[in-house]
C-alpha cells in the first residue's frame, strides 16, 4: 500500500517546522528523589556479620 504524502517545497516546510517548534515545551526534570532515612540504632553490615 502506498501511502500519499502531501509535497511542499522545502522553504514552506521550514516555516511549518518553525511554527511547530515555537509550541514545543520540553517535559520538566523529574524532583531527585530523596536520599533515604538512616536510623543510627540499626548496626552496620558488618556488625551482623560478627555477630554469628
Amino acid at each position: 500500500m502506498a501511502e500519499k504524502t502531501a509535497k511542499i517545497e522545502a522553504d514552506e516546510a521550514l516555516k511549518l517546522l518553525e511554527e511547530a517548534w515555537a509550541y514545543y515545551q520540553p517535559e520538566p526534570e523529574p524532583e531527585p528523589e530523596p536520599a533515604p532515612v538512616t536510623d543510627d540504632r540499626q548496626p552496620d553490615l558488618f556488625q551482623y556479620a560478627n555477630a554469628a
